[in-house]
């Protein structure tokens, strides 16, 4: 087809649609993006739409939701005398800062009724495929500029350092980033620089909030959400299933390189009497007893039901775990909140000493301080960090 006829057919396509209704984009712009899609030759699940009035708002609504930031495609839908160099130059901005492919869509109204055109494309100069989609949208809906953003740093990318550190720390797409990084080894070198100080600064930003008076369980579970580099090198991912046996729900359930499963617990940081004096000696309080036999049952039943688990796991998720070998932490507490009656704040030292003789009577069950938890990312990304200077 031409494309006066492509054209025509996106016209007919978006005639009618309520562009200002709070509907999901795939329900209101579901047939436009299929169409896109087959000329962009991409899934049409790829694609995301929405329509932007204001340069303010082009940010929320093409990276808030999940569909959006995943998108290989975002499509900024513009009304009729919407469009300005403002709007045009947020759009820019946002291609340049979090390494994303867009195209703007203008609406013209007139005597014939409405015409729908691509006016402008962005993508980064270092992403060669998202640049051959807009070259194949350009064969099929006619011409348009195309920007190359190029980010200040990581000119080998086209990505800037926040653009980096938002791919690959947050879940975006981390497959493009890390195929146009690595095609060299500065920008291998590159990368790996990012990363490391993109997750400093979330472990920076995670000790300020388990030392927070008042900070809870729920936050903590929040902020740690899929970040299971945390926990150490051995572990590869989190399994994207909580719920496993018929009664529990775990709060991290970790998948390790050797294909075992290892459950955290967590906790609130912002325990008292984490630690306790009985009998003239120091002893974990009740809240960790607690925290263990829950964990124990957790094992128990996981044991209980391994067989059938595994298969499941299988079929369901195609992922092979080995429930032969569950172990588990429990996350709880940090010592800037202890305190001891009649004594007031005991040291680090205390606590940790206290701790960890309590863990050398379990097999199968680590407790371990937000303190213990976060030094030891510290100290591995410190490690890494340091690996260029050898």
């Amino acid at each position: 087809m031409t494309v006066e006829e492509n054209l025509a057919n996106l016209a007919q396509l978006l005639e009618g649609v309520d562009h200002r209704a709070p509907i999901i984009s795939k329900h209101k712009y579901g047939k436009v993006l299929s169409l896109i899609a087959e000329f962009a030759d991409l899934p049409a699940s790829d694609l995301y739409a929405s329509q932007v009035s204001k340069p303010d708002n082009l940010d929320v609504r093409l990276g808030q939701s999940k569909d959006a930031r995943t998108a290989t495609l975002a499509v900024a839908v513009i009304l009729d005398g919407k469009l300005n160099n403002s709007l045009i130059g947020a759009a820019h901005k946002f291609s340049q800062e979090y390494g994303r492919t867009l195209i703007l869509l203008e609406q013209k109204k007139g005597a014939a009724g409405e015409r729908w055109r691509p006016v402008a494309g962005f993508s980064s100069a270092g992403d060669k495929k998202a640049l051959a989609v807009l070259e194949r949208l350009k064969g099929n809906l006619g011409e348009f500029e195309i920007c190359q953003t190029q980010g200040q740093l990581f000119s080998v990318t086209g990505f800037t350092h926040d653009a980096m550190g938002h791919a690959l720390v947050n879940g975006g797409n981390l497959r493009a980033v890390l195929s146009a990084a690595t095609e060299t080894d500065q920008g291998l070198d590159e990368v790996e620089a990012v990363v490391v100080q993109r997750r400093r600064q979330i472990v920076t930003q995670l000790q300020q909030l388990v030392s927070r008076p008042g900070t809870t369980e729920t936050d903590l579970q929040r902020a740690l959400g899929e970040k299971y580099w945390l926990f150490g090198g051995r572990y590869v991912g989190i399994i994207p299933r909580r719920k496993f046996t018929f009664l529990d729900e775990y709060d991290i359930p970790l998948l390790c390189a050797d294909g075992s499963l290892h459950i955290v617990e967590i906790k609130g940081p912002c325990i008292e009497r984490l630690i306790v004096k009985h009998r003239g000696h120091l002893i974990v309080g009740k809240e960790v007893h607690e925290a263990v036999g829950q964990t124990v049952n957790y094992l128990r039943a996981l044991d209980d039901q391994r067989t059938a688990l595994q298969a499941e796991l299988i079929e369901e998720l195609g992922i092979e775990v080995d429930l032969r070998r569950i172990r588990s932490s429990v996350v709880i507490g940090h010592p800037s909140h202890v305190r001891l009656t009649g004594v007031g704040q005991i040291s680090r030292l205390q606590i940790d000493q206290t701790i960890r003789a309590y863990n050398s009577h379990l097999s199968r069950i680590e407790v371990l301080t937000y303190s213990d938890l976060l030094d030891s990312a510290e100290q591995a990304l410190r490690f890494e960090s340091e690996k260029g200077d050898i």
